[in-house]
């Protein structure tokens, strides 16, 4: 599950030159996040961007939560009844073969610890990092005391690059288990990485005034949105919007920002702002469609906890 090239700097996690969507379990992930399937990135447009909105389709298209596409130098530790540890080489060929939908069957039907862990890794392994955060929770919720699920948990926040979790579910692990080495590297990789975002941040803000352009403002909105600032990044954000009220790629940004902080009914604003901008935007559809989804789950749950209380 890994490569050489794994080990990027972590400038190149936001290439403005390239045209890539992001699939985030993100997003993900939701990276998220996963924010890798709580954020539905979308699929790369199709249509033929026009000579006006050619620059604003391509960096719409690398913008959002960015998942680590590559993983780092690092892998699952995980313990059920006939299963061994995996080696980073292992696991590159075990992804080409993983089941996910077998793994899935035997989790919803018999949702124990080790079936969860079983599942969580298989995600991991297969690229979907975001989608192992909910049976690790899981799993968490039947063992609490699992030093094992907690260093997972961590390890799966940090390849969505949501630092502040990484490290504090790998400190968990080595709280409840100080002799476990992985976890401790996994703690340390999380560390690093979060560092790496500070001193990025540190270089950012050096830019001169006269150069801070939308794509200035879009890089550095999203290395607060990786810190999980929510606020810091949307008062970037914001910034575009006040000489470029219809900028796609900041309203998309923003809507992903108040959708980590669960404010549905702004996201719906923005993403939809987004949509009436351009209607081809099918990042922007992809992300509309997801916030109402989240909005009317919650909407739902309001409705289902009136009925009971009145009962």
């Amino acid at each position: 599950m890994n490569t050489n090239n794994e080990e990027k700097k972590e400038n190149d996690l936001v290439d403005l030159n390239q045209t890539r969507d992001i699939n985030q379990e993100g997003k993900p992930e939701s990276t998220s996040f996963d924010s890798d399937d709580s954020l539905d990135i979308g699929q790369e447009e199709k249509n033929e961007a026009t000579p006006d909105n050619e620059k604003q389709s391509k960096t719409i298209r690398t913008i959002v939560i960015v998942v680590l596409l590559l993983l780092p130098i690092a892998y699952i530790f995980y313990k059920t009844a006939g299963n061994s540890t995996s080696t980073p080489e292992q696991a590159t060929n075990q992804a080409q073969t993983i089941d996910i939908a077998a793994y899935e069957a035997v989790a919803n039907a018999t949702p124990s610890f080790s079936n969860l862990l079983n599942l969580s890794n298989a995600y991991i392994n297969s690229g979907m990092a975001g989608k192992a955060i909910e049976p690790l929770k899981k799993a968490i919720e039947l063992n609490p005391e699992s030093a094992i699920a907690y260093s997972n948990l961590g390890f799966a926040y940090t390849i969505i690059q949501q630092y502040k979790k990484g490290i504090e579910f790998g400190q968990k692990a080595v709280q409840l288990d100080s002799t476990f080495q992985l976890a401790k590297n996994n703690l340390n990789w999380a560390l690093t990485e979060q560092n790496k975002l500070l001193q990025s941040i540190a270089e950012i803000e050096k830019t001169p005034e006269d150069k801070r352009n939308t794509d200035f403002y879009i890089l550095y909105g999203l290395q607060y949105l990786k810190l999980q600032d929510y606020d810091k990044s949307i008062e970037i954000w914001n910034k575009i919007l006040v000489t470029e009220p219809e900028n796609s790629a900041a309203l998309i940004n923003i809507g992903v920002a108040y959708m980590s902080k669960n404010q549905y009914d702004d996201a719906v604003k923005c993403f939809q702002k987004a949509v009436d901008a351009n209607a081809n935007d099918q990042l922007a559809k992809n992300n509309l469609a997801w916030a109402l989804d989240e909005q009317n789950k919650v909407l739902a749950e309001k409705n289902k906890t009136g009925v009971q209380q009145k009962k």
